[in-house]
């Protein structure tokens, strides 16, 4: 388990240059980290996407790439992805949920050659978005993400909010 955290970290297998490199970065997103538990949101309410993106936006401003693009062929593979996800925690899939963004995106016409998927689940909608902020951790600063993309639903059998967020580029 610790050593699992070490790596989600970044803690092993990594050279010296790369924390001072990235050591700026954490620090950006753990603020972000900190400061997102200023987004209130009432227990029942709903995290719309607008939050999501503004915590994003905040994330993505601490570096020195331009602000990612909301990109509606983005968004809509989001909405596919977090709808497998929630179809599968109701267990109405007929296939897992989708892992990988890029074919996906590839179908709808999108023509860049990266993506990644960030997700967070939770019942808290802050937790959530603090889940998606850390998956992303090393995505969010990487310049080569322009576009984005963000999906929001709550699972009505869990009451947990499940956030997509996919990060594309080339």
């Amino acid at each position: 388990m610790l050593g699992q955290s070490l790596v989600l970290l970044g803690g092993w297998g990594r050279a010296p240059e790369d924390f001072r490199r990235t050591g700026s970065i954490r620090s950006v997103l753990v603020m972000a980290l900190v400061f997102s538990g200023g987004v209130v949101l009432a227990p029942s309410a709903l995290a719309d996407a607008a939050d999501v993106k503004a915590v994003l936006a905040s994330a993505r401003g601490g570096t020195s790439c331009a602000p990612l693009t909301d990109n509606p062929i983005v968004t809509h593979a989001a909405e596919i992805i977090n709808k497998s996800t929630d179809d599968y925690v109701e267990h109405t899939a007929r296939h897992v949920p989708i892992a990988d963004p890029l074919p996906g995106l590839r179908d709808l016409g999108y023509s860049g050659d990266k993506a990644i998927l960030l997700q967070g689940a939770r019942p808290n909608e802050a937790d959530a978005i603090k889940g998606m902020l850390l998956q992303g951790y090393a995505a969010i600063p990487d310049c080569s993400y322009t576009d984005f993309g963000v999906d929001v639903r709550r699972n009505e059998t869990t009451g947990y909010s499940l956030i997509a967020v996919v990060l594309a580029g080339s």
